[in-house]
């Protein structure tokens, strides 16, 4: 899924794919229920490669948006 297609305003925990894409893994209510789910599938991983991130509005560009999702914890 492209970055720019992630739901607004919704808790979500993804896997980076490239630099504009992600696999959607679960969506959540709360920031509290993603940050879980995200530390649950990074246990015992060398490099964490799940996050939990949520888009407040859309993008204008896949690049800007791809940078928060790889750098975000």
């Amino acid at each position: 899924m492209k970055v720019t297609e992630l739901p607004l305003d919704t808790w979500v925990v993804v896997e980076p794919v490239s630099a504009n894409e992600v696999n959607l893994l679960s969506k959540h209510a709360t920031q509290h229920q993603a940050e879980a789910e995200r530390d649950k599938r990074n246990r015992g991983l060398k490099a964490p490669r799940f996050r939990a991130v949520k888009a407040l509005e859309p993008i204008a560009s896949a690049h800007a948006c791809a940078a928060v999702v790889t750098q975000a914890r």
